[in-house]
């Protein structure tokens, strides 16, 4: 690994050059291969069975292979397997090849997925393409979202970040859609197989464009030095910008003292000046599968149909189009509003969202008051959830430790904060439908509680850092 011009005197705001007239095409091209070949494949693997749960068994059985509901779970459920491998697996690659060569080196496990899923006749071989899918997102969420705010200009880095997240709710809206049968294109046992077309044709468009798009300074200052990091920089920002952002880069490495090399993970966990953001860090990954919003995703139509929803099926496809919307939104509004405060919009709004459900479904259940209108109120209460969560934590989290973490740390806390995302993702998907059986309304007051502690750890833990460097954030870490 070359160590760069790290010792070198800091670039001069006075040094005139040029703009680059072609810089905003390079970002946007990069923005769309990356939401497009990966972020978007963690979506749409994430909906692409849901419309699927009876034609694909129904095709097994013809086939002499039946599957029983516990099967369908293990098939499903893998994706997560896949996800917690992906984490784990793409830090050595991320250190060796950087993030472009990654993000392209795991459309490998596209194509294995879609081979996979269009010739499986037994379910193990649908496992096997479950688990490649799932390395696909494990890999997506450690680099789209961080490789995408490290390329953007400061003023616009939260957008630029949030479009990881666009491309997630574009792709379950998409695999919604193409497997409803009443589209009339996947949904049924003679055309599901051409579905996993998609991922591939994603893929290959992936291949074509992001070859030739700038990889992440923040990379190469590590890898390949200064030189190569500025002169990438020039190709992404205006001048002053990029003399803005090698500046910061240069700091920041010199502040790692390693030239060049990440912390590793005893290292991290050992700083002490680091350890406030690792906290926030880690609470803030873990935080958005323990919010519940998994629980929504995996089993709202389980959920409308205890509260006696007129029909759960429809009830579902319309959160996910709010979903969708509020993540639109959520782009217009991310360099207006503070992350702070729209995290915290995230965890009061889901707060009173789930209380309102348990409360609405007590007053129907127990008391028999008011049947139609508590269940209407339940909907609206699962809106709010769904709206809260896309405008705030929902995006910020996939580029917050980009934002609160130096570059020779960021990777770092990404390989720990990661593989604990998913490690929760399968917790709750694994046991809200078991605790929901059991309990009933009573599971509801889980999320109450566990989104209340963490709109107060949000709270008196993490400080703003829209339109802040982070040496500028670091200083404020230490009001807290």
């Amino acid at each position: 690994m070359q160590k760069g011009n790290l010792a070198a005197p800091l670039l001069k705001d006075e040094e005139p050059a040029a703009d680059d007239p072609f810089m905003w095409v390079r970002l946007i091209a990069t923005v769309m291969a990356v939401s497009l070949g990966s972020s978007l494949q963690f979506g749409f693997a994430t909906g692409s069975l849901n419309n699927l749960e009876q034609i694909v068994p129904a095709t097994l059985a013809s086939l002499g292979n039946p599957i029983n509901i516990g099967t369908w779970a293990i098939i499903n459920s893998c994706f997560s397997i896949g996800g917690l491998l992906g984490s784990y697996g793409c830090v050595v690659p991320l250190a060796l090849l950087g993030r472009k060569k990654t993000l392209l080196l795991t459309n490998v496990f596209v194509f294995m997925s879609s081979a996979f899923l269009y010739y499986g006749t037994t379910w193990y071989w649908l496992v096997c393409g479950r688990v490649c899918i799932g390395v696909v997102a494990g890999v997506a969420q450690m680099v789209a979202g961080s490789y995408m705010t490290e390329i953007s200009p400061i003023g616009i880095r939260g957008s630029v970040g949030v479009c990881s997240q666009v491309g997630i709710v574009v792709g379950i809206a998409l695999a919604n859609f193409l497997t409803a049968p009443s589209s009339n294109i996947f949904g049924s046992m003679e055309k599901w197989r051409l579905l996993w077309l998609v991922p591939s044709g994603f893929s290959l468009f992936q291949l074509c464009v992001l070859p030739f798009c700038p990889e992440s300074p923040s990379f190469l200052i590590k890898a390949k030095g200064s030189q190569l990091a500025l002169s990438t920089l020039k190709q992404l920002h205006r001048a002053a910008s990029a003399a803005q952002h090698m500046n910061n880069l240069r700091n920041e490495m010199q502040e790692g003292g390693k030239a060049g090399e990440d912390m590793s993970m005893s290292e991290l966990l050992m700083a002490k000046h680091l350890r406030k953001q690792v906290l926030v860090g880690i609470v803030i990954k873990i935080g958005v599968q323990f919010s519940g919003i998994d629980a929504i995703f995996y089993y709202s139509t389980l959920m409308f149909r205890h509260a006696n929803v007129a029909d759960p099926q429809m009830a579902t496809t319309l959160l996910s189009l709010v979903n969708l919307t509020m993540t639109f939104i959520a782009m217009a509004i991310m360099e207006k509003a503070g992350r702070r405060a729209l995290i915290m919009v995230t965890w009061c709004g889901m707060c009173a969202g789930f209380f309102t459900i348990f409360a609405a479904s007590t007053v129907s259940e127990s008391f028999g008051l008011f049947v139609d209108t508590m269940a209407n109120a339940q909907v609206v209460a699962m809106v709010l959830i769904i709206v809260c969560f896309a405008v705030g934590v929902g995006n910020v989290e996939g580029f917050i430790i980009s934002e609160i973490m130096p570059v020779y740390a960021k990777d770092t806390l990404m390989s720990i904060g990661q593989p604990l995302n998913w490690l929760a993702n399968l917790m709750v998907s694994t046991a809200f439908p078991i605790l929901f059986t059991a309990l009933g309304r009573y599971a509801y007051l889980i999320f109450v509680g566990l989104t209340f502690f963490f709109g107060w750890f949000t709270w008196n833990k993490l400080p703003e850092t829209k339109g802040k460097t982070i040496a500028q954030v670091t200083k404020d870490f230490e009001k807290y």
